[in-house]
This record gives structure tokens, sequence and C-alpha cells, in this order.
């Protein structure tokens, strides 16, 4: 194996997948290690914890083809300390040289025959999406998804092709506290029947991070595995196995009361209360009244004392008093993009709904905290 390639391509392809390495349950020496690949006319750069595997391409000048596998915090910490200059490699035996324009060094090698094998998909299903507009969805919901795999279908997003004929794709995200709710168009969808599929977090966020600009995303499904492709980089993943929870019956379909209020002010109320809030139990009273149109966010410590904000607002319905965690009321608001938000309440011990005023497709549903 012989090649050479800009010392910035190179430090921005290990920069993509290099961090996956060594991330595995398993104590492999191999997963450890990224796999170089020099083919006719880029080199394809891989990593795997074997549960998600990452392949990205730079453009390099290949003399000779070949793979190795070597260290790959090592390779890339040495790498992104190289002047931007070109870089040659060469592979002598199990021991890569490099050469850039004043320094040389000798990295040790595995065999790319010990490196796990990367599954390959069929590509005929192809689905289309707009980077941008999965990458805002995505920063919209994974947020609220569980970070403990105690419950397995818990802790991906599920994605459901749940109106295939018009490009819908519906992504949900929930801890059983809160769920959040996206609604977007693809360009491009093979499924022709209402499809679900639950998504890894860990999956996720992998995609999110190797979005940088506006472009196109492939996403190819198959019964155990999927396909993310942007630009050079593929990322690979298994499905959750198990059945999502029917999480449209914890949505109440009708309110008794319904809010419209700054989003802004809200936020700066309950951020205020959260100081005032029990510890370990993060709670802040929201009381709406609707003869005196407006909200009030207020929160109790015996320890330390008490906070209350009034804030004018278009109120509709009943009068209610509710409780929320504030972290869970904080992470939504901040996910609402509009300067009025719309909250819907039902009663005390039904979830609150918050959106964005006027309506576009996201949902955000907070479990109250009951009084005991």
């Amino acid at each position: 194996m012989k090649f050479s390639c800009l010392q910035e391509n190179l430090s921005q392809g290990l920069n993509i997948n290099s961090h996956l390495a060594g991330t595995s349950k398993t104590t492999l020496p191999i997963l450890n290690n990224i796999l170089l690949s020099a083919e006719k006319n880029n080199l394809k750069l891989t990593t795997t914890n074997l549960e998600i595997a990452i392949e990205t391409k730079i453009r390099a000048k290949i003399e000779k083809q070949g793979k190795i596998t070597i260290p790959a915090q090592l390779f890339t910490n040495y790498i992104n300390l190289l002047p931007n200059k070109p870089i040659d490699f060469e592979l002598i035996k199990d021991e890569l040289t490099i050469k850039s324009e004043d320094q040389e060094a000798k990295i040790k090698g595995i065999s790319s025959e010990e490196f796990p094998i990367i599954p390959s998909l069929e590509r005929n299903n192809k689905n289309v999406i707009k980077s941008e507009i999965l990458k805002n969805a995505l920063e919209k919901t994974i947020f609220a998804i569980s970070s403990s795999e105690i419950r397995n279908e818990l802790s991906g997003a599920l994605f459901s092709f749940n109106n295939p004929e018009n490009k819908n794709l519906t992504i949900v995200g929930t801890d059983s506290y809160r769920l959040t709710e996206k609604q977007i168009s693809l360009e491009e969808v093979c499924f022709k029947e209402k499809t679900n599929f639950i998504i890894p977090l860990k999956t996720l966020q992998e995609v999110l991070r190797i979005i940088k600009e506006k472009s196109e995303i492939e996403i190819y499904l198959t019964e155990n595995q999927i396909l993310f492709k942007y630009q050079e980089t593929e990322i690979f993943s298994r499905i959750i196995n198990g059945d999502y929870p029917d999480y449209q019956q914890t949505i109440p379909k009708n309110n008794k009361t319904q809010v419209i209020i700054e989003k802004e002010k809200l936020l700066r109320a309950v951020k205020t209360a959260s100081f005032f809030s029990k510890t370990g139990i993060n709670d802040i009273n929201l009381k709406i009244s609707s003869k005196k149109n407006n909200l009030i966010i207020s929160s109790i410590n015996d320890q330390i004392g008490e906070n209350k904000t009034v804030l004018d607002g278009e109120v509709l319905g009943e009068d209610v008093e509710i409780v929320f965690n504030y972290r869970y009321l904080i992470e939504g608001l901040n996910n609402l993009s509009e300067n009025e938000i719309k909250i819907q309440i039902v009663n005390d011990d039904t979830p609150g709904i918050f959106k964005n005023n006027p309506e576009n497709n996201f949902l955000y549903l907070i479990m109250p905290i009951k009084n005991n």
C-alpha cells in the first residue's frame, strides 16, 4: 500500500469517525484501530464499535492499493498536528511509514483481516431527505430519548413512515417522562405502506455530527439494519428490535385550557423559578387563570425561599394549576422556534402539551409531577 494526500483532507476525514474506535463494550484490541483502505481513487477510513460503523472517503493519490489497521487515537492526534501539506504513506509489512514536509513517523498496525466485516446493505430501497431538514428534526427530538437501556425500545427514536404516499416521516423520542414528535417531508420514499423502525440514539447522534452543510441524505433500511449516506460518509447501524409504545395514547385529544404566551418571557420565568425548586424534585408550579388572563410560575423551597412571576397571556378555557419538572420544561422551550408558544392542558394529572404558535408539525409533551 502506497498513497499520498493532503493533511487537511485526511484530518477532516479522521475527525468524522476516529472517535468511534475504542467505544465498544467488548475489549477486542482491533476495535481501537481504524481501517485504512487505499482504493482506486480514494482512501477509505473505517471505524466500528460493532453496533455502529462509519466509513468516509477522502481524495488521495493511490500508487499501490492495500489495507491496514492502525491505532485510531494515535494516528488522528499525529495527523492533526502536521502542517497542511501533502503527506506520503507507505506500508512495509505491518508498519505504516508517514512522511511529511519535515517529519517522519512509523506506526505499527494490525492486519485488516482481523477487522470486523462491515455488513453490506441492498441499496434498492432508497429514501432521500434534505440534510438540513433531518438535522433540525433530530435536534428537536433526540434530546428526549432515554439514555438508559433498561427499556431497550426507548433507547432510540421511532422513525414512522406513516404517510408514505405524501412522503411524510414522523420522528418520535421519549424517556416516558416527556415526549417529542416532529413531522417532516422527504424528497423520495421507497415504502408503499406504513412502516416503523426504532433507530438507536447513538446512531442518530453520529448522523448529527456528520451534517455540516446543506446537502441530501440517503437512508436505506432493511429488517435489521439502517444506512445513512451523506456526501462521502456512510453510517451503518443495527435497528432496535421491539415494539415502540403506542405513544399517541398519551397525547390528550382534547384540552380544557389553552395559553398562548411569549416564549422568552416564559423561559426566563421558569429559569428564575428553578433556583427555588426542591433539590432532586426540580418542581415548579404553573397556575393558569382565564379570568385574569395570566400565567403564574412559582416555586417554594422551605430551605431557601420562594419565587413567583406573573406573565400576561391569552388564556382560553378553565383555570388550572399543574406542576412540572423545570429541566424538562426548559429543554422543551429551547426547542420551540416561534416567538409565541401554545400550552394545552387538560388537568393537573394529565400531560401538558407545548407547541409553536403558529403550529409547525412539532409537539413536546411533559408528564406532570403529581402532588402527594
